[in-house]
């Protein structure tokens, strides 16, 4: 394993804030790093002087930045360069200057030619030069990927302008730019904020099966749990580094120092219900059900039983429903949406206490859905019936500036020493300020000099404080640290109200909801199961879209043809079987293994390393035995 660059005697610091002090780090060929820390504590500075765009502080002894000549990094930040007037096409040159100096000059030698400027044979030669250079330099190639990665990601219009496209399309350009792009290293910089579920999970893939070595930031576990290998932890100055997942770096911090340990204690039982989940295999079950069923009726029947398995937790949990407390909005036959419908036929009942998610891809009318229940626009057809005086708290992507000239206590206390708290509680605000990962020399600070996550932090805490009969957060994750995500998952599960959610964050939304509205095909589907249960009908969906591509086998009571196999084929098809239900086995045994990890065992980090390695072998062994298996079975 090669040393691409290591920083050592790292310090830097800003005006009423050290950033690092004394911080050293590796990075190895291969490291696939998520880099942890709260906001405003480094890791995108730690980027930035990668990058070489930050100056640090002058130290003795000096800091060394050592790169190997292998060494090349790409960065894929929050928000985008500025496009202008871009196309999707044309945005890849913004990422490449030193493409985008001949493509600007092609681009005027076009204009010129087509409005029979300057000397023709001159200008042609050039053009002629400048095509040949950018294919010399793979320029081409490397667009056709960015522009394969966009079409995969369902951006198809590569003559759109890239300032007209949403929020979650941008973040789609973003990825597409880092999956395509050439350097052996990749800065992902919260890749997954304004993504839907489906397109994280495609993100997934693709970095679950690059070589490429790369460090995320990102507050998304289940992205951590499944993608990195190391864990980078920014904390008091110092770059702490850890080999497993962001679960196994959990557990090993509850061996640290009793400070830390209390830091993370509000994530302490989440994270142990969520690895079991993950470990129980989300994934796995979507392999065991795309892999086990041998023949198409039987495949349409299980798939047929995974649907009705959803819907009938729904038919028998609905009753019950109707006995909670006060409604607080009601819905008949409801459809929303502007010049036409995007949600209809909607028929539901919110009650106080339901914790609800609100999920589906970008664009199907969720925001339309929340702007009809706030009473904000009218439905599009059928009725809506919201409680009187209802008290609605809604917290937004784009979030309310504060005035940078307060400070924490001021903006929080307005005046007064206490505030009531959303579970009605009568706190300090000093202790309610720390509940939110303020320290007590922080709450006096000027709000101009917190960065712009402490500054989510603090607004979440203003709005926080309020009790409400509906409370509506969307997205509420984005640009949280982890850290401040316990924090607000413990609050929301305290709280007693009606609460909507709107996010991508799989972890966060098992956590503190308990009901799953699933917008999907223009209709609402109630999930009483919460998210596992929609996840469950959202796989058979999945696997039914898959069914269709296939052709049914044909119909035919007459003797069954041999079709084109060989002896050797025959005989390879009847001992292939057996093959794969060990390997199978060999897959739930090491599970199962997994699972049973003893982490009060100092070696569990290799342990686990070790065990996961014969499980990515064992599931390859069945993956390559099933693909044999099929192509004998289509051949016959």
């Amino acid at each position: 394993m090669s040393t691409l660059l290591n920083l050592q005697n790292l310090s830097l610091s800003f005006p009423h804030k050290l950033i690092f002090k004394d911080a050293s780090f590796t990075l190895n060929q291969g490291d696939k790093i998520g880099v942890l820390g709260l906001n405003g504590h480094g890791k995108s500075s730690l980027f930035k002087i990668l990058m070489d765009q930050i100056s640090v502080d002058t130290t003795v002894p000096p800091f060394i930045y050592d790169k190997s000549r292998e060494l090349s990094l790409f960065l894929v930040p929050q928000e985008l360069i500025d496009p202008q007037e871009d196309t999707l096409e044309e945005y890849f040159y913004r990422y490449y200057p030193q493409f985008d100096t001949l493509y600007q000059e092609l681009k005027g030698i076009g204009h010129k030619l087509s409005n029979g400027e300057g000397d023709f044979d001159k200008l042609l030669s050039r053009q002629e030069k400048i095509y040949a250079d950018l294919a010399n330099a793979e320029a081409d190639r490397l667009q056709a990927q960015y522009i394969s990665y966009l079409k995969t990601f369902g951006l198809l219009d590569m003559n759109v302008l890239v300032k007209s496209l949403s929020g979650g399309e941008q973040r789609k350009v973003a990825l597409s730019l880092g999956l395509s792009c050439p350097q052996r290293v990749v800065l992902w910089d919260e890749p997954t904020n304004h993504l839907d579920v489906e397109t994280i999970k495609r993100f997934e893939e693709e970095l679950e099966g690059s070589k490429k070595t790369f460090l995320i930031i990102s507050h998304d576990r289940t992205l951590l749990n499944n993608v990195v290998d190391r864990i980078v932890h920014i904390q008091f100055g110092k770059i702490q580094s850890f080999q497993g997942t962001y679960a196994d770096y959990l557990i090993h911090l509850q061996n640290q120092d009793q400070a830390r340990a209390k830091a993370l204690d509000r994530l302490e039982n989440d994270n142990r219900r969520e690895t079991a989940w993950i470990r129980r295999g989300v994934q796995a079950r979507r392999t065991k059900s795309k892999k086990r069923i041998s023949d198409y009726d039987t495949l349409q029947s299980s798939i047929r039983d995974l649907k009705n398995q959803a819907h009938k937790s729904v038919s028998l949990n609905l009753q019950s429903s109707q006995r909670k407390s006060k409604v607080l909005v009601e819905a008949e036959n409801m459809g929303v949406g502007y010049k036409g419908v995007l949600i209809d036929g909607m028929n539901f009942r919110l009650h106080r206490g339901d914790k609800i998610a609100l999920m589906g891809g970008n664009g199907v009318g969720k925001s339309t859905l929340l702007k009809t229940i706030l009473g904000q626009i009218q439905p599009y057809q059928g009725k809506i019936k919201i409680l009187d005086q209802l008290d609605t708290g809604y917290f937004s992507q784009k979030r309310e500036s504060l005035n940078p000239d307060q400070t924490p206590w001021d903006l929080i206390g307005e005046g007064i020493d206490f505030v009531i708290s959303n579970t009605g509680e009568k706190r300090h605000v000093a202790s309610y300020l720390e509940s939110f990962l303020f320290r007590s020399e922080e709450m006096k600070r000027p709000i101009h000099t917190f960065s712009g996550g402490e500054k989510n932090r603090l607004q979440l805490a203003q709005f926080m404080k309020h009790a409400r009969d509906l409370w509506i957060f969307d997205e509420p994750t984005n640009d949280l640290d982890l850290e401040t995500i316990g924090v607000l998952e413990e609050e929301l599960k305290n709280y007693q109200g009606a609460l909507i959610v709107v996010g991508h964050d799989r972890a966060f939304i098992e956590n503190v909801t308990d009901k799953c509205w699933l917008v999907h095909d223009k209709k609402l589907e109630i999930f009483e199961g919460g998210w596992p249960q929609a996840e469950m009908y959202l796989e058979a969906m999945e696997l039914e879209a898959d069914l269709k591509k296939l052709t049914p086998p044909a119909k035919n009571s007459g003797p069954v043809a041999k079709g084109l196999l060989s002896n050797k084929e025959r005989a390879r098809l009847e001992k292939i079987g057996p093959e794969m239900n060990a390997a199978e086995k060999a897959v739930a045994d090491l599970q199962e293994k997994i699972a049973a990890i003893d982490y009060a065992d100092p070696d569990s980090a290799k342990k686990i390393q070790q065990l996961n390695t014969d499980l990515e072998k064992s599931q390859q062994l069945f993956d390559r035995l099933f693909e044999e298996w099929a192509e004998l079975e289509e051949k016959r």
